[in-house]
């Protein structure tokens, strides 16, 4: 928004304020300052000048040649304006001025000599297209036009955030401005003579209570033509262009008080009853736009008791607007939900001043005062006549006082704000303050009740009034009982640390995902949908992190980069979980080990994830086992899902090659995708440090050569062994071969596997070993497993 610094100076006196002053205690404030300028800055030299003489052109009977004061000298000029006459005042560009980046120069007209140009009120953009160059009542020649018009004053750009409607106003601004330099802030007096009633004249009926209150007021008579100077000045200067006196009032009182106003020719709209009411599913409206709109019951709309005729809170219907032909008008000031306005503009992606200000909540309790404060302008700037009373349906509901604790207060702040300021500034933004035994009780204006409902709230705004920079800078206290991170955390680092030392960059992503991302993989996972998501690429929360994972390889991979290694450590999200939210590592890897290494030519496969997730597990002192696993997915065969202690934890695989490249646009080598739950390992820890303890006697190893039936699994083989030997002086396994093919019984294959025994009591022996070798075959040949002769 931009604020007139004129326009707000008729409210509070800052004439003793410079633009930079007035921008930086804005700033300190908590309003953010876009910028200042000056909205006429492009018209530079402009001067008053008085028409000595003028006479036709001797070549053209289209042109006049004028002689010009223009104070220190006089001016020979070449004007199309054939209405010019001698002894007017009006504003010229001589030779050596500039309009809008371009200088002005001597031009020469049929043989005739222009010194410069006269200026029009289009030049100057306080009207869309002049017939006529720009007449002044007043002015000396050689006197500066941008300072007789009053177009010298800057104006301050503001931004402001979502909860602060209340400064869409200049009446808003001049609020802040007179809390921040404790002056006062006074309102331009409205027509209190005019009553408030039901004379039969105007019928208003809400129908829909997303209209809590309808004000309005019937003006004849009406005069349609342009406006002063100094409204046009104003709209100009706050973006708004001028159009007619009666559409520029509503807009100029809009900006004055922040309150949206639409004006009805009672003519076009053929009554003087109006009806708020939910629009019909699939019912159509043209708004002034022309553009044609589909509604649904969750909109409102401005009706003549029949026909539509404006979107509530958004925009006139085409049939509501304001014609040179206009005589009758009636006046709307309404007050509506801001949640509704606000879904009816999104849905429908229109985004107008009036929606704008009615989304963050206007002032529900001075519309009386603004109809009036309209009826006075119309009456002064189009002769219209009052023709009704003001009638006013719905209500207003009473704002909630809020108890000020003086010691909340002074905890929050540091005690820095005497309390006498207290009061005194919570009175000078509107509040209204009752002095209790320990503190305040205080009740939030209207137009502060949407933003304003807890104490801290007003905490806030009593300290940004008074000055966060008068607060004393004291570093905070660092107790020696202060528990550091938390050890969860701690573990967390060194796991990222080891998917670094294996190579894996670490990816932040979001927690939100597009639902369109499960059909990609043919999956359908319970999940979490948001009620009310930014949009469709954020609607649910990710059940698992492997959607975000191979999106960020396929996104890696198009540009150019085919070796990749990525992890992330984040929460995922699983309604059907005792614990919803949990904690995951997922890691996606295809190409090359050691892409830095010409002479590495090792692809990065199977055995590099699993290699991984063992190294993983013995961080947590867990010993995990692989299982077969048939995801639709992944590639069949290469597929497993990672079991500790009879729960899994996790699982890893081989993209389809089908889906990598259909859905991903990975086209060469394998992607393999891992994803564990940390929550449950944390859970399963048996120890963390991954670290082992060496024995100081040495180690014995035994190979045996099995034949194993093709039904049975290396991970159900590998944890019978481990269940056996628990609690021996075993210590690993480990596959050292396996071999299909001649030699091998059909329907059985050859595992070799390592066996290791320590002991850190002494030198383990042939014959304990030897025994539990023994017991190691008798256990494997129950479920059909044979030594290998």
């Amino acid at each position: 928004m931009k604020l007139y610094l004129e326009w707000i100076n008729e409210f509070v006196d800052i004439s003793d304020k410079s633009p930079q002053e007035l921008s930086n205690s804005l700033s300190l404030s908590g309003t953010e300052v876009a910028g200042i300028e000056y909205p006429w800055s492009y018209v530079q030299g402009a001067v008053v000048g008085k028409i000595k003489s003028a006479r036709p052109h001797p070549m053209s009977d289209r042109l006049l040649v004028t002689r010009v004061d223009a104070g220190v000298r006089e001016l020979t000029i070449v004007t199309a304006d054939l209405t010019v006459k001698e002894g007017e005042t009006v504003g010229v560009l001589p030779e050596g001025s500039a309009l809008s980046g371009t200088k002005i120069e001597n031009k020469e007209f049929l043989g005739v000599l222009s010194e410069g140009m006269f200026l029009s009120l289009e030049e100057l953009e306080l009207e869309e297209k002049s017939q006529t160059i720009m007449r002044l009542e007043q002015g000396k020649p050689g006197e500066s036009v941008i300072e007789l018009l009053g177009l010298d004053s800057a104006a301050i750009e503001v931004e402001l955030t979502a909860n602060r409607g209340d400064c869409l106003s200049v009446v808003g601004m001049a609020r802040e401005l007179g809390a921040i330099y404790e002056r006062k802030v006074e309102r331009p007096c409205a027509d209190d003579s005019i009553p408030v009633g039901d004379d039969g004249l105007l019928k208003v009926t809400l129908k829909d209570e997303g209209c809590t209150r309808y004000t309005a007021l019937l003006m004849s008579d009406v005069t349609i033509c342009g406006s002063p100077l100094w409204m046009k000045r104003r709209l100009v200067a706050a973006g708004l262009r001028p159009i007619n006196n009666v559409v520029d009032i509503t807009n100029y009182m809009m900006l004055e008080t922040g309150h949206p106003i639409h004006a009805f020719d009672v003519d076009r709209i053929g009554s003087t009853e109006i009806v708020v009411r939910s629009a019909r599913n699939g019912e159509k409206l043209e708004l002034l736009d022309g553009k044609v709109v589909q509604l649904d019951s969750n909109d409102m709309l401005i009706t003549n008791g029949e026909t539509p005729l404006a979107l509530a809170g958004v925009m006139g219907g085409e049939d509501s607007g304001i014609y040179s032909s206009t005589r009758k008008v009636l006046l709307e000031v309404a007050v509506f939900d801001p949640v509704r306005i606000r879904k009816t503009s999104r849905k429908l992606g229109i985004s107008t001043d009036s929606s704008y200000r009615f989304e963050r909540g206007i002032d529900y309790e001075d519309s009386i005062y603004v109809i009036r404060r309209l009826a006075d302008l119309m009456e002064r700037l189009s002769g219209a006549s009052v023709a009704s009373k003001i009638v006013d349906a719905g209500g207003t509901a009473p704002v909630k006082a809020i108890d000020l604790r003086e010691e909340f207060v002074a905890d929050r702040l540091g005690g820095v704000v005497p309390s006498e300021k207290i009061g005194a500034i919570l009175e000078s933004l509107g509040f209204k303050t009752e002095r209790t035994d320990f503190g305040w009780k205080v009740t939030p204006p209207a137009f502060r009740s949407y933003d304003t409902r807890q104490e801290i709230d007003l905490v806030e705004e009593i300290g940004r009034i008074y000055g966060y920079d008068k607060i004393e800078n004291v570093l905070p206290r660092v107790l020696p009982i202060s528990g550091g991170v938390p050890e969860f955390l701690k573990r967390q680092k060194r796991v990222k640390d080891l998917m670094v030392a294996n190579g894996f960059d670490e990816i932040v992503t979001y927690s939100f995902i597009n639902p369109d991302e499960f059909d990609k993989l043919g999956t359908d996972p319970k999940h979490v949908a948001l009620l009310n998501p930014l949009s469709m690429d954020m609607a649910v929360m990710r059940p698992s992190l492997v959607y975000n994972l191979l999106s960020a390889a396929s996104y890696n991979y198009r540009r150019q980069n085919r070796d990749i290694k990525l992890f992330e450590i984040a929460s995922v999200f699983n309604p059907e979980r005792e614990q919803s939210e949990t904690t995951a590592l997922g890691f996606v890897a295809t190409g090359r080990e050691n892409p830095l290494d010409y002479s590495d030519k090792r692809i990065l496969d199977f055995f590099t994830f699993k290699g991984v997730i063992d190294e993983l597990c013995s961080l947590y002192g867990l010993d995990p086992v692989y299982n077969p696993l048939t995801i639709s997915w992944l590639e069949k065969g290469k597929a497993v899902s990672v079991d500790v202690d009879g729960r899994k934890i996790g699982f890893f695989g081989a993209v389809d090659i089908s889906a990598a490249d259909a859905l991903y646009e990975i086209k060469s080598g394998e992607v393999y995708v891992a994803e564990l739950n940390i929550s449950t390992i944390e859970s399963l820890m048996k120890g963390f440090s991954g670290a082992k303890k060496i024995s100081p006697f040495p180690r014995v190893f035994r190979d045996l050569s099995f034949l194993v039936p093709g039904s049975i699994a290396y991970g159900e083989l590998e944890e019978l062994i481990r269940r056996t030997l628990d609690g021996t002086s075993f210590e690993e396994i480990r596959v050292s071969d396996l071999y299909r093919g001649k030699g091998i019984e059909p329907g059985y294959k050859s595992i070799t596997v390592t066996l290791g025994f320590e002991s850190f009591d002494k030198t383990l022996t042939d014959d304990e070993i030897n025994t539990l070798i023994e017991l190691v075959l008798r256990k494997t040949e129950k479920i059909g497993v044979k030594l290998r002769g």
